[in-house]
């Protein structure tokens, strides 16, 4: 479990406006694997959900059952995912 970074939090109190407070909790009690940055973890599981609260909570379940095919399902798997994240979330 990770707190999330501040474009992440940007990124989706504007995607998901009143529903923000309970999105922002859901991902920082996301487990977060050995091996995976939590907030890679996290903008996969935004790009999934496109702001939209169904793929929101189909990505958080993606994300519990298998975070590499999140990862690959966000387009967030190869070694330049730091600048996909970039790219859609802002620089860090």
């Amino acid at each position: 479990m990770a707190v999330i970074t501040d474009r992440i939090r940007e990124h989706l109190v504007e995607a998901f406006r009143a529903s923000a407070p309970g999105v922002q909790s859901r991902l920082e009690r996301l487990p977060v694997g050995t091996g995976v940055d939590p907030e890679r973890l996290h903008a996969g599981v935004l790009i999934a959900a496109r702001g939209n609260l169904s793929l929101f909570d189909d990505a958080i379940e993606h994300a519990r059952d298998d975070w590499r095919d999140l990862l690959d399902r966000a387009n967030l798997a190869d070694a330049d995912w730091p600048e996909r994240i970039d790219a859609q979330f802002g620089s860090a």
